[in-house]
């Protein structure tokens, strides 16, 4: 059997797999809608799960800007900042910075993120990943106003985090699953009944899973989704379906179950910068316009040196 057979054996196999995937996610029952962070989540994993960190290249950056339901006063903006490297014996390295405003509170997450990456076979990789920072919080209730011009003291402060992940990758297929945020956040409990450092009871659980079909010599389809699985919470899911033409435009849609349809477009340059925008429409029944914007550069720098990564020359996934 030559190896033009084998070759064409591994992606079948690969899409298969793929698309048992999408059918398990989206045959889960949902009753209700959990909004997940951003709808550019695939170039911004390293938020998410700590094993994409090195993945894509050796030295790789995003910055994002999420503006959700606009005209809506205090509603949630969204900031993120993701850094990280590889060594060539197979450990990376990175960090994140997310701030996020709700209303009146406001949170700033720093973590630190490591990953380790084993050989599988000459085309796979397996990555295992764990996150580890400081969340810090701001409750600003005194600005508050109560039916009854009651005032309440803002709260301010810091927990520690704990997360890790796992990751599944060859050049036409990836699988991921994560536990981000694995401790109590205590900003919104009372002091005494707060147990310090105690395990969540309702930690957030992450799978993702994306594929890559070449449909032509000028087109490339990017099937992707996420699921979000919280105890006591609806099922949250995000189906994407990407569009990239010569290596340099990419468009697509995004559907958010029960909660909105996204439209995604997004310039390549030199098959290293990532400028792109996503624009949700929400399909849920709460009145006026309250759409979405969100803004994500992404840069990707390979410096040509031997690792045990897969070479993601193209910002593919």
């Amino acid at each position: 059997m030559n190896a033009k057979i084998v070759s064409k054996m591994g992606k079948s196999k690969t899409y298969c797999l793929f698309f048992m995937l999408m059918i398990f996610l989206l045959t889960l029952k949902t009753n209700a809608q959990q909004v997940p962070n951003y709808t550019q989540y695939l170039y911004n994993m390293q938020i998410i799960n700590p094993a994409f960190v090195g993945y894509r290249a050796d030295l790789s950056m995003s910055v994002l800007s999420r503006n959700q339901w606009v005209g809506l006063e205090g509603a949630p903006t969204t900031r993120t900042f993701s850094i990280n490297g590889r060594t060539s014996r197979g450990l990376g390295i990175g960090a994140t910075v997310v701030n996020d405003k709700i209303g009146l509170t406001e949170t700033t997450n720093v973590n630190l993120d490591a990953s380790y990456t084993l050989v599988i076979s000459d085309a796979s990789r397996l990555s295992l990943g764990l996150k580890g920072g400081i969340t810090f919080f701001n409750n600003n209730l005194f600005d508050g106003i109560t039916p009854d011009n009651e005032s309440y003291a803002s709260t301010s402060g810091n927990f520690p985090n704990v997360g890790f992940g796992a990751l599944y990758y060859n050049r036409d297929f990836y699988v991921g699953l994560s536990v981000p945020y694995l401790l109590e956040t205590p900003q919104f409990y009372i002091q005494d009944r707060f147990k310090a450092a105690s395990l969540a009871t309702n930690p957030n659980v992450f799978l993702s899973t994306g594929a890559l079909f070449e449909l032509s010599e000028s087109i490339m389809f990017k099937p992707s989704t996420m699921v979000r699985y919280t105890t006591n919470q609806p099922i949250s899911i995000d189906v994407n379906a990407n569009f990239l033409y010569n290596e340099v435009i990419e468009a697509g849609l995004s559907y958010r179950h029960q909660s909105s349809i996204s439209a995604l477009f997004t310039l390549l340059i030199n098959e290293k910068y990532r400028i792109g925008y996503a624009y949700d429409y929400k399909t849920i029944s709460i009145p006026g316009n309250l759409n979405t914007h969100e803004f994500i550069l992404h840069i990707d720098l390979d410096f040509e040196r031997n690792s045990r990564w897969l070479r993601h020359n193209k910002c593919y996934f």
